[in-house]
């Protein structure tokens, strides 16, 4: 149950190498989890002991769905694609790369074409968006919408519109490595509709913060091609919620943010005046990571070395 819940991002995943790297890790961890279940089911067989019957009954309900599938590595490759990883990239071909590979990994496990069973949606779990631009926090998102007078409780709205959103996205997660488990268009219709409409609103307030015009039609669609705002404190609401992310890892872009000011600008970092956006994404990965979680990316030596970095 915790090797479920452990959560690795990468925040700029490109087309997923660190991620598949996070998959190899994880498979043998997994391996060993299912492969001691099965030893203590067979003590207890040997023993002959009375015992009640709900004894280690987690451990048969999830080496049971482990039958259910084509095999045993399937099973481990499918949970860890689903409930393990996460990933961002500001460019959309790059995403569907990383997605690819992922389902190449998992479909390689089969030996039987007959055996082969519809591949796990991965859309919410592996997303295109600017991860220096959007809302990373509630106090953010507070911020932005207190900054007027809030009469009609704007903040408690989009609160409970995170909640339901995150509902129905473990709602889906879960349905990804159960068999039975029915995921028809329309449930991921209703999930998509509803990010879209609290990402709609979250947008025109960090517009606004932009210094964005909403009146004039073509300032607003404009701003949003090329700053490709991720909210992550929707996107993600429920491992936020909980302390953020467990690992995060990563090659982040060695460029120079006057490069990319010519896209795109960001606002209120601390790291701004070092010009590199690799100190840029350090900064919001520290954002996302757990207070007790793991945090390793490759950058370039000047961050310990170069007086642009001292802040």
């Amino acid at each position: 149950h915790a090797i479920e819940k452990v959560t690795v991002l990468d925040p700029t995943c490109g087309s997923g190498a660190f991620l598949f790297a996070a998959l190899n890790i994880l498979e043998p961890l997994y391996e060993a989890c299912l492969d001691r279940m099965q030893v203590f089911l067979d003590e207890l067989d040997r023993s002959g002991e009375k015992h009640r019957p709900e004894k280690y009954s987690d451990f048969k309900k999830i080496l049971a769905q482990v039958e259910k599938h084509p095999n045993r590595p399937y099973f481990i490759l499918k949970s860890i694609i689903v409930n393990n990883l996460y990933g961002v990239d500001i460019m959309e071909e790059a995403i569907e790369i990383c997605k690819l590979r992922l389902f190449l990994k998992l479909v390689a496990q089969i030996g039987d074409a007959s055996k082969i069973e519809p591949l796990p949606d991965i859309d919410f779990n592996i997303r295109a968006g600017n991860t220096l631009v959007g809302f990373a926090t509630y106090d953010e998102v507070k911020k932005a919408v207190t900054s007027k007078l809030d009469f009609e409780n704007t903040m408690d709205r989009i609160e409970d519109q995170a909640k339901d959103i995150d509902r129905l996205f473990k709602r889906f997660h879960e349905q990804q490595t159960e068999i039975g488990g029915e995921i028809t268009p329309d449930d991921k219709q209703e999930l998509r509709k509803r990010l879209v409409v609290l990402e709609g609103q979250l947008n025109q307030y960090l517009a606004v913060e932009y210094g964005v015009d909403l009146r004039k039609k073509t300032n607003y669609p404009k701003w949003l091609v090329s700053h490709k705002p991720f909210h992550w404190f929707i996107e993600f609401y429920g491992i936020l919620k909980d302390g953020g992310f467990d690992v995060i890892i990563g090659n982040p872009p060695w460029r120079e943010y006057a490069a990319a000011k010519k896209d795109y600008t960001v606002r209120d970092y601390t790291v701004e005046p070092s010009g590199n956006l690799y100190a840029l994404c350090t900064e919001r990965a520290l954002q996302l990571t757990a207070p007790h979680g793991y945090f390793s990316f490759i950058v370039q030596l000047p961050l310990v070395s170069s007086s642009r970095m001292v802040t």
